[in-house]
């Protein structure tokens, strides 16, 4: 029927030859298209025999990949519901895990006595809350206060709940931590004879998953700058600028395989730079003549920052600079309007007085709704 309507809506001019042989072009290409779509329906169904099988094998694929978190010997024991390995709380703790987190494996060619994998994240004092809730949430480890330090600990020890986190985040994570990831799942299959598979990367996009909230509760920054704007030499009005970075060290403290990914962070600051639509910059600096490099991915214009605040409206963060973020869009939307009046301007003014380091109060009430 395409290729009627086609033939008769180019031939509508009958009596020009032009007119004439164009639809019997139409008409003849509508013809070849339906004949690969005839060939790929035969090739479907050539696959998966009919349309019951083929619904029947989707099926099956969705319920393996849930299932592929959890390996055959511990899906047997396991103590805890199945809607606790989720897509959301894999991707988000591998993020965090691989900002923040410290995967441990103990030699095991050690002559002293061997202890079993661990896993330990590393929270700002202020993202305590986020620390207990994550542990009573999913039911894993311990907080440690370190206030001297400036930090507190989620210290997951216990054998089962190791191996809970491992099975949450194996398949999701996107950075060379990965190797520390595998190397304890092979110390855990060798000692306890089990066969969890030690999954590759996440190559999936980055805006499908929570992993990025994750990565960005532990690594990222939001900024506000307040300046004055000089034309000629004088002082004029003032100017708003808002940032978000990411910045992480540019290589693994250890050897990580090719198929593992490397050991450079190249890739996957490269991944963000292009979510945002932004270049990747590298950065040096020398601390008591330490040197360290690192790659940042920095938001700083229109069209990044609504990358930004679209991906985290979808995939909220959850520690403290979900406060910082919001503070963050508040600002942008005062800053369209033009020019800024006085009380808008103050408004920001009070916003940035009580930012990031500077703020005081931690209304951390939005961890209400973070449940299994």
């Amino acid at each position: 029927m395409v290729g009627v309507c086609s033939y008769l809506l180019v031939n509508f001019w009958f009596t020009r030859i032009a007119a004439n042989q164009s639809s019997i072009s139409a008409f003849l290409t509508n013809r070849v298209g339906d004949c690969f779509l005839t060939i790929g329906m035969f090739a479907i169904l050539w696959s998966f025999g009919n349309n019951q099988k083929m619904f029947k094998y989707s099926n099956t694929m969705r319920f393996n990949y849930n299932a592929r978190i959890l390996p055959p010997r511990w899906k047997a024991g396991r103590r805890y519901s199945s809607k606790t390995c989720s897509y959301k709380w894999g991707s988000y703790l591998a993020g965090l895990i691989e900002g923040d987190g410290h995967i441990a494996v103990h030699d095991k060619n050690s002559k002293s006595k061997v202890y079993r994998p661990k896993i330990i994240i590393v929270f700002n004092i202020h993202d305590r809350p986020l620390a207990e809730k994550l542990s009573a949430v999913l039911k894993v480890g311990k907080v440690v206060s370190r206030s001297s330090a400036g930090h507190v600990l989620l210290q997951i020890l216990a054998k089962e709940e190791v191996l809970k986190v491992i099975n949450l985040i194996n398949g999701h994570m996107r950075t060379p931590k990965i190797e520390a990831l595998h190397r304890a799942i092979r110390w855990i299959n060798e000692k306890d004879n089990s066969s969890i598979p030690c999954l590759g990367l996440d190559k999936s996009s980055l805006d499908s998953n929570s992993w990025l909230a994750g990565f960005t509760d532990a690594d990222g920054n939001f900024s506000i700058v307040l300046t004055h704007q000089k034309k000629n030499g004088k002082v004029g009005a003032k100017r708003v600028q808002t940032f978000f970075r990411i910045e992480v060290k540019q290589n693994y403290s250890k050897e990580v395989t090719p198929d593992q990914g490397g050991a450079s962070y190249f890739s996957i600051m490269t991944q963000i730079a292009e979510f945002f639509t932004v270049n990747l910059y590298t950065r040096t600096r020398t601390v008591e003549e330490r040197v360290f490099y690192a790659f940042m991915a920095i938001s700083h214009n229109a069209r990044s920052h609504d990358i930004v605040r679209n991906y985290f409206d979808r995939f909220p963060l959850y520690s403290s600079k979900y406060l910082a973020y919001k503070d963050w869009c508040r600002v942008q939307d005062l800053h369209r309007e033009t020019p800024l009046s006085k009380e808008v301007l103050e408004e920001i003014q009070t916003i940035k007085n009580q930012f990031n380091s500077k703020r005081k109060v931690f209304n951390l009430s939005h961890l209400d709704s973070l449940t299994i």
